[in-house]
């Protein structure tokens, strides 16, 4: 490219909140796209409700400038990325493809299939999703007298993660997107690290598309649900399921790697997630289900809507200060009533008998004295509530002025 274009690009890569797929691309005409993307583009928008202007009254070039994929008389990056056939894109972005490959399992060096998608992407997306679908394991789940049926990569999941590395990849990175399948994992490599202001951390919750004139065409062709929604779906429909949820780890500066596990991980949750939907009517969102899946793998969790929603719904019990245990219905169901009678009883009753025990052998303590000797994974705020409602209940009395650090607990008369 000439030096002012490289300068040109550079600036672009450079400055913050760009919207690369917006730029106009010189020296392309309408006709260097393809006129069955163009359809498949009209079809959509007319199919999917969210644009209100009669596409059969527009022309080709009308609708491509109302939709801004031309401004300027000349057509943008996203018009390419979307609509070109695969000789402008080879000649103009070689790299706005997606190279599919599937492989048995991660020790092979070769893959059993290979495809490079190329060209627009309105002319691909369907073929992508029914490479994977072909090798897609059905795996059913018993619920009750009836076996409910799902698949090990759920269709709308796959479709956010392709959609979401075709807005948020780096179109100026010289490296195409990969699109790893295994029989029970699936991994996506867009170029180009998160977004600035995305991490990890907070994906679920912050939305800011690299390429916003992308996600804006997308959603009104309704290939994508609302917008900074995707994350939150690929969750959903993974924890949904018993699945671990979308998998980042692997993520640089320089690529998103995404990870989505096909493996029922735990058969019962996702059993139980299912006769939630049927006896209370209710399909569980993304924060429902993380809390849930944080819950069932015993992590603590601040008091929040989404909590007391669930604990309102009778889907969780609270045990301690920011800690709470799935419902004594999940243990039932889950044939583990041993487990919640454990899990609860040593949570009140067990360490409420310790703290008798204590003041039996030692007549008085400190409150510092109970939190060691309970452990840590009480914090204080427990250790004081369970001291409370043992002197509700006229089994222990504090001796010294209230909150008084030199006052100490002693056993009642009767206990």
């Amino acid at each position: 490219m000439s030096q002012e274009e490289y300068q040109h690009r550079l600036i672009l890569h450079r400055t913050p909140n760009r919207d690369y797929s917006s730029t106009p691309v010189p020296g392309i005409r309408i006709a260097d796209l393809s006129s069955i993307a163009i359809i498949e583009l009209k079809k959509l928008l007319k199919e999917s409700g969210r644009y209100e202007i009669n596409i059969d009254t527009l022309s080709d070039e009308q609708l491509l400038k109302d939709l801004l994929l031309m401004q300027g008389g000349k057509l943008t990056i996203a018009s390419l990325v979307l609509l070109a056939t695969e000789d402008t894109l080879s000649k103009t972005l070689p790299y706005a493809e997606i190279r599919f490959g599937y492989k048995v399992n991660e020790k092979e060096i070769r893959n059993q299939d290979t495809v490079i998608f190329k060209g627009g992407y309105l002319l691909y997306y369907n073929k992508v999703w029914d490479k994977i679908q072909a090798r897609n394991l059905l795996v059913s789940i018993p619920l009750g007298m009836r076996i409910v049926e799902r698949y090990a990569f759920d269709e709308q999941t796959i479709r956010e993660a392709l959609n979401n590395a075709v807005i948020h990849r780096d179109y100026l990175v010289s490296e195409s997107t990969f699109v790893m399948q295994y029989p029970t994992k699936i991994e996506v490599k867009s170029p180009g690290g998160f977004p600035e202001g995305i991490t990890i951390k907070n994906i679920i919750d912050e939305s800011k598309p690299r390429n916003k004139l992308l996600a804006d065409i997308l959603f009104k062709c309704e290939l994508v649900e609302q917008f900074g929604n995707g994350v939150n779906l690929m969750y959903k429909n993974q924890l949904a399921l018993g699945q671990d949820p979308p998998n980042y780890k692997n993520s640089t500066d320089k690529r998103v790697i995404l990870k989505l596990d096909g493996n029922i991980q735990d058969l019962e949750f996702a059993k139980y997630v299912l006769k939630i939907a049927d006896s209370k009517n209710k399909s569980l969102n993304d924060q429902e289900l993380l809390i849930l899946h944080k819950i069932k793998n015993g992590e603590s969790i601040d008091s929040n809507h989404t909590i007391n929603e669930l604990l309102e719904l009778g889907l969780i019990e609270k045990i301690g200060y920011s800690k709470y245990m799935l419902s004594k219905q999940y243990y039932s169901d889950t044939n583990q009533k041993g487990r919640y009678t454990k899990k609860k009883g040593l949570s009140r009753i067990k360490n409420k008998e310790l703290i008798i025990q204590h003041l039996s052998n030692f007549k008085s303590a400190a409150k510092h004295d109970f939190e060691d000797m309970l452990g840590f994974q009480f914090s204080p705020k427990d250790v004081s509530n369970l001291l409370q409602e043992l002197r509700r209940e006229g089994k222990i009395y504090f001796d010294g002025p209230p909150r008084s650090p030199k006052g100490l607990w002693k056993l009642s008369q009767v206990t």
